[in-house]
């Protein structure tokens, strides 16, 4: 039998963790998406990886703004190429939606504007006109 070959080709996953650099970063006061691209951070689960490691080898505590808010409110084409809007995008005090409103759409260079549909129901009692015949059988 043959001796195995060393696997020479695998991948060799190269992290971006640089804890100097991170740490002035921190330090600094900058945000988590300015790190992001200062660093060449893709997500920002990577980066809270590289900020927990950061925390556990300097045993301090640091805070990085932006790093844990999730950003309900802004709709992103996924990779269905697809806008998705939740209630919970529109939502906001004083808001009447409700399940099955519907809405027309008007797309205007950069911006799109939903308009809500609401159905005007008119009183049926009072729309209707009756008129009553007269003595010789014929309507007005």
């Amino acid at each position: 039998m043959a001796k195995k070959k060393t696997q020479e080709s695998k991948m060799h996953f190269e992290s971006k963790y640089d804890p100097a650099t991170l740490r002035t970063l921190v330090t600094e006061g900058k945000t988590a998406d300015e790190i992001q691209s200062a660093l060449g951070i893709v997500s920002k689960q990577s980066l809270r990886q590289h900020v927990l490691k950061l925390i556990n080898q300097d045993r301090q505590f640091y805070d990085v703004p932006g790093l844990y808010v999730r950003n309900l409110r802004r709709p992103m084409i996924n990779f269905k190429n697809e806008l998705r809007l939740t209630k919970r995008m529109l939502d906001f005090p004083g808001s009447t939606y409700q399940h099955n409103d519907q809405f027309e759409i008007e797309i205007d260079n950069e911006k799109i504007v939903l308009t809500r549909i609401v159905d005007q129901v008119e009183d049926p009692i009072e729309s209707v006109e009756f008129s009553e015949p007269s003595e010789d059988g014929i309507e007005d």
